[in-house]
């Protein structure tokens, strides 16, 4: 590629994620075909799409698409990944929720006698039932009263949103403190809502940047929800097309060497011969989660070690005692809320917060299918009724990770240092042929609107156009 020849840059992409592939059909798509790209999946399917599954729907007569984990997006906070969809030609169309708050004092409270659950609030995405649905277990008055509060309250925060900025590196408890939002509203609305997005217990979410949750607050306030028609098998689909893609081959080393970066894998399956292979890249782009460029990537193990990381489960089943059928918080089976909702397309997903311990938010998504998707559980899910479990990493943020991702992609920082460690590796993206992109790499919610930004990022820093380029 370089000094005049035709010999193509050697490109290695580690990971078949949203990321991965919009790097690798970026590169692919180079119009002077410079890069010769060859990604690297674990697993015997492509990841972007893994764990989802098609489902019979017994109303419609038809199939149904499952995306695990759940790809509804809105608008404001998500222009890259539309424009994406948009030069694609993936079809996307605006979806309804409706949401119910509960409370519930423990996990054994699920299976008590006397459930202990409370449905606080039913609310509809964007409002589009104008009056909220008053919980079975409320009176006119109590359910007025809450109307009256809420009003008052996510008002305050919106404002706030708009109006108090972050400072520089504040974590989400600092700036809930410093607006003075009351704990009931917080740990009843607001945690649950974002941990619903962030698919993290309360405490995390709460050490979180404020920066992070603000800007998502702020980007997507008002906007519409949407989701993929036939499902993100779709897009992943239209990204891979034409791709060379080595399957079930487990990256175990990354290693920079005087003439390019050395790359060692084994195969994942069952064979007499375990044999590592290896191969000299040009270049090499890591799109996976921090713990597996630690593993993999010597220059950056300390500076991974420091972004936390935890496991996510989501369930597939048809248990519905999980949503409290016998403790006055069933919406499904609610007549009020079959009346409200007729002719409505607005899917139900419960937000049941457990306060005992460390608070946690489990999320029940009901499909159209009538198959639920329960997020986080921590309700005991009767196996005989489980038609799948996918488990997934989820990058969390800290003021302090959000600094080291700053140091990385070399972004200028807007206040005072939070990580001062000494000796600290100053790598930067793309360091010895090196690069990462991922939900993670940028700064903001790990969300697939990062994939898209860091792919975009790197794809420009090769050279590449990016045919749909919204905003940087």
């Amino acid at each position: 590629m370089e000094g005049g020849t035709n010999v193509k840059c050697q490109v290695a992409i580690v990971g078949s994620g949203m990321a991965g592939l919009v790097t690798a059909y970026l590169l692919n798509q180079d119009p002077e075909r410079r890069y010769n790209v060859e990604v690297f999946e674990i697993g015997e399917q492509l990841s972007l799409d893994s764990s989802s599954l098609t489902v019979p729907n017994p109303e419609t007569g038809n199939t149904d698409r499952i995306d695990l984990p759940m790809r509804a997006f809105s608008g404001g906070f998500y222009n890259n990944l539309k424009a994406m969809y948009d030069f694609l030609g993936v079809n996307y169309r605006p979806q309804h929720f409706l949401f119910g708050f509960s409370s519930i004092a423990s996990k054994l409270s699920c299976t008590s006698q006397k459930p202990q659950e409370r449905l606080h609030f039913l609310h509809s995405s964007n409002n589009h039932i104008l009056f909220p649905m008053r919980p079975q277990t409320a009176t006119l008055i109590s359910h007025l009263f809450e109307i009256g509060y809420l009003i008052v309250w996510y008002a305050w925060f919106t404002i706030c949103c708009f109006l108090v900025p972050p400072l520089p590196y504040e974590s989400f408890r600092s700036y809930i403190r410093r607006t003075h939002l009351p704990r009931y509203f917080v740990s009843s609305y607001l945690l649950p809502l974002f941990s619903s997005v962030a698919t993290c217990p309360h405490e995390a979410l709460l050490e979180f940047p404020a920066h992070d949750l603000i800007d998502y607050k702020k980007k997507t306030n008002g906007d519409q929800h949407y989701t993929i028609y036939g499902g993100v098998n779709q897009v992943e689909r239209k990204l891979s097309q034409g791709l060379q893609i080595r399957k079930s081959a487990k990256v175990v080393s990354v290693e920079p060497q005087a003439q390019g970066t050395r790359v060692c894998w084994e195969s994942t399956l069952e064979t007499p011969r375990s044999d590592t292979s290896e191969a000299i890249f040009d270049r090499v782009i890591l799109a996976v989660p921090p713990n597996v460029v630690q593993a993999i990537f010597k220059p950056l193990q300390y500076e991974m070690s420091q972004i936390p990381t935890i496991s996510v489960q989501s369930v597939v089943h048809a248990d519905e005692t999980t949503f409290g059928r016998l403790s006055g918080t069933d919406i499904l089976h609610s007549l009020r809320a079959r009346t409200l909702m007729k002719g409505s397309d607005a899917q139900i997903i419960y937000l049941r917060t457990f306060t005992e311990g460390e608070p946690h938010t489990e999320s029940i998504h009901v499909q159209p299918s009538g198959l639920l998707v329960t997020t986080c559980p921590i309700s005991v899910i009767n196996p005989a009724k489980t038609t799948q479990r996918s488990t997934f990493t989820r990058v969390l943020r800290t003021p302090q990770s959000r600094q080291i991702i700053t140091d990385i992609f070399n972004r200028t920082s807007s206040g005072p240092q939070v990580h001062q460690e000494k000796n600290r590796t100053q790598w930067r993206n793309g360091n010895e042929g090196v690069w990462l992109v991922g939900g993670w790499c940028w700064d903001g919610m790990v969300l697939l609107e990062g994939c898209i930004v860091s792919s975009m990022i790197v794809a420009d820093a090769f050279g590449v156009e990016i045919p749909w380029k919204c905003c940087p």
